[in-house]
C-alpha cells in the first residue's frame, strides 16, 4: 500500500491538471479543505471517498419529547448566542401533528428586547405567506421571513424532518443573512411576514403557538452553519454527534437522562432544559 499525502483543495486540482493524479493513490483532505480528514483516491479521472476521520460520529438515539400543543414546553434558562450582531445557527429534528396553527419550535433569548421565534406553517389564503418555514422576532428586531414555499409546507405535515436555520450575523432585517434548511436541503427566505413581539425567554415547544408534536436534537450554535453542515447533520435522516460543530447548547431530549425525568442535559453548554406542565418522552426518533 502507498503512503497517505496530505493534500489541500488547490493541490488535488493541481494534480489532475498537472497529469499527476495516479490511480490507487491515497491523499488525506487536510484542515480546512473540503472533506476535511476524508481519505481520497484517484479512479480513472474521478476522486473517490472513503473515509472522513473528522466527520460527525454515531449516536445512540433512544427518545425525543412529545409535546401536546397546549400548554408544555421545554425551559432552558438565560442562554444568550442569538446575537443580532453576530452569527448564530438553531438546529433540531421535528415530527409536527398539527401545522395548521402555526406551531412554534421554539421562542429564544435575544440581546435586544425580543424574543425569536421559529415555526412551521401548511396554510392557503391570505396567510399561505407562511408556507414552511418562517421566523424572526418584531420587525425592529430581527424582522419577519418566511420560506413561503407549498411544495415545501406539504412535506411538512408527516414524518420526521431536520431544520437548520444560520445567521450571518450581518444584518437582523435582511432576508440575504439567513439560510434555511430542510433535510439538507436549502430554501430561500426572501418573503417578509409580520410577527408580534414575543417574549425574552428560552423555550423548546413554545412561542406564538405552542408546537403539537415531537422534537428531537434542539441545538444552538454561535457560529454560521454552512451549507455543507446542514447536509451533514441531516446525514440522509439519521441523526449524528454534533460535538464537532462545538453546540454552546444541546438538548438530546432525553438520550443523557434515560428518558426520565423532567431535566433534560445540556450537552453543549451548562443551561439544561427543564420539562414544563408534563410534555412526555416518547421512542419515536429520527431513524
Amino acid at each position: 500500500m502507498s503512503d497517505i499525502t496530505v493534500i489541500n483543495d488547490s493541490e488535488q486540482s493541481s494534480l489532475v491538471t498537472n497529469g499527476l493524479a495516479k490511480n490507487g493513490e491515497l491523499y488525506l483532505k487536510a484542515a480546512g479543505s473540503t472533506d476535511e480528514g476524508a481519505i481520497v483516491v484517484y479512479d480513472s479521472g474521478s476522486w473517490r471517498t472513503f473515509a472522513n476521520e473528522s466527520g460527525p460520529e454515531a449516536i445512540t438515539n433512544d427518545y425525543s419529547v412529545d409535546f401536546d400543543g397546549s400548554n408544555d414546553y421545554m425551559d432552558f434558562g438565560t442562554n444568550t448566542t442569538i446575537n443580532s450582531s453576530s452569527a448564530f445557527s438553531v438546529s433540531a429534528w421535528f415530527n409536527v401533528d398539527n401545522i395548521a396553527s402555526f406551531p412554534s419550535i421554539c421562542l429564544l433569548k435575544t440581546n435586544l428586547t425580543k424574543g425569536f421565534t421559529i415555526g412551521l406553517a401548511n396554510t392557503t389564503g391570505a396567510n399561505a405567506v407562511y408556507n414552511g418555514v418562517w421566523f424572526g422576532s418584531a420587525s425592529n428586531e430581527f424582522k419577519g421571513f418566511a420560506t413561503n414555499n407549498s411544495t415545501l409546507s406539504a412535506t411538512l405535515v408527516s414524518g420526521w424532518h431536520h431544520l437548520v436555520l444560520s445567521y450571518d450575523g450581518v444584518n437582523p432585517l435582511s432576508s440575504s443573512s439567513f439560510n434555511v434548511y430542510i433535510d439538507g436541503t436549502a430554501y430561500a427566505s426572501t418573503q417578509g411576514v409580520g410577527l408580534g413581539s414575543y417574549a425574552n425567554v428560552n423555550y423548546v415547544g413554545k412561542g406564538g403557538v405552542n408546537f403539537n408534536g415531537l422534537i428531537d436534537e434542539f441545538a444552538i450554535f454561535d457560529s454560521e452553519l454552512s451549507s455543507s453542515d446542514a447536509t451533514d447533520i441531516y446525514n440522509s435522516g439519521v441523526p449524528l454527534s454534533l460535538s464537532s460543530y462545538s453546540p454552546v447548547g444541546w438538548w438530546r431530549m432525553g438520550d443523557n437522562d434515560s428518558g426520565t425525568g423532567t431535566t433534560i442535559t445540556d450537552q453543549g453548554g451548562s443551561n439544561d432544559g427543564t420539562l414544563t406542565n408534563g410534555p412526555t418522552f416518547s421512542s419515536s426518533v429520527p431513524s
